[in-house]
Parts: structure tokens; C-alpha cells; sequence
């Protein structure tokens, strides 16, 4: 079902979504936007997005489109998947009264010999600095596949000073339910 080799981005986003809400880090539903050619085009699945939530134990409600409300029998919060632009791919009230604003990027599990982590972290940036919707408390993110590159740019990206400035967090997501890089709110 899941490439071995890589994580599509609306895998990145939707365990990020699970990890926030079973860490009960938000209050009420995370919104998140997929792209819907990163579902399919024509009749080709590129990530089937149903079967994935339904094989972590999430269920979507009304509608039979994979734009839905997803819910969990163990979770109070769901998520709401939908195809609009302009927001970020994931927007969640935190528990701490902000909001996070992440912007997602697909990548390899495993080192590339292209080094394309670097211009896909940077691609992220630039989406996330150009979001159409922002408030001044929003704490603003880029989602990363957790690997040994991604991994070790963000740890060496985190600490660069116009980030700081800046306040954008680099967050890498694991297949194994790991999150890193939102410790500094709390999280």
C-alpha cells in the first residue's frame, strides 16, 4: 500500500494530524488540505487515502468521498480533509491557545544520492511564507518525512538564526509515530 523507499506528502500531513491529536496536543478537529492529483489523476491512486485512514483506525463520516471528517473510536477530536489551497496543509488549535500552520513536503525514507531533501525542505519555506491566511500567533511549521537526512537538516536548520526570527519550525514525521521539532511549544 505505502511506498517502501518514500512518504507521500499527504502521508506526512495525516500522521502529523494523528500524532498531534493522540498526543492530545489540540482542541477540537485538525483541518488538512490534500492536493487532490496527490490522490489521483484519471484512474490512477497515487496515495489511496481511505484505505490508509481506515488502516489506522479512522473512519470517515457522511460522505463516501475521501474529503471527509475522520473520526477515531478512541479520540474526541477528527480530522477534516479537504482539497482547498491557501491555508497550509495542516491547521490545529493547540492546546496551548495557538494554532499551528504546517506546510507539508513528500520525501525519501532513506538518503538520496540527489540530495533532494535539501530543495524540498526550502520548497516548504517558501510555501509556508506565502500561505494566504496567517495570524500573528500562529506558530508556522514545515512537516518532513523523519529520515536520516531530513533528520539532520532540520536539527542543523532549527537552530539558523533567520529561522528563529522568523519562528518556523522544521518537523519530521515517522512512519513509527515519531515527531520532532515542535518541543519548543510544548509539544
Amino acid at each position: 500500500m505505502l511506498p517502501p523507499d518514500k512518504m507521500p506528502e499527504a502521508e506526512v500531513t495525516l500522521r502529523l494530524a494523528i500524532a498531534l491529536i493522540v498526543r492530545n496536543h489540540v482542541v477540537g478537529d485538525v483541518v488538512v488540505a490534500v492536493d487532490g492529483a496527490q490522490v489521483k489523476t484519471g484512474t490512477r491512486v497515487h496515495f489511496p487515502i481511505v484505505e490508509f485512514m481506515n488502516s489506522l483506525g479512522w473512519r470517515g463520516v457522511g460522505s463516501s468521498r475521501w474529503q471527509r471528517t475522520y473520526r477515531h473510536q478512541k479520540h474526541e477530536q477528527g480530522i477534516v480533509v479537504h482539497s482547498s489551497s491557501g491555508e497550509g496543509d495542516l491547521v490545529a488549535n493547540l492546546s496551548n491557545g495557538k494554532r499551528l500552520r504546517v506546510e507539508s513536503k513528500k520525501g525519501p525514507l532513506h538518503r538520496s544520492k540527489s540530495s533532494q531533501e535539501y530543495p524540498l525542505i526550502r520548497e516548504a519555506i517558501g510555501q509556508l511564507m506565502t500561505v494566504e491566511k496567517a495570524d500573528p500567533n500562529d506558530v508556522l511549521a514545515v512537516a518532513v518525512p523523519s529520515s536520516e537526512k531530513f533528520d539532520e537538516l532540520a536539527r542543523q536548520w532549527r537552530m539558523r538564526p533567520l529561522m528563529a526570527i522568523v519562528g518556523i519550525h522544521i518537523v519530521t514525521v515517522g512512519r513509527d509515530e515519531t515527531l520532532s521539532g515542535l518541543e519548543s511549544v510544548g509539544i
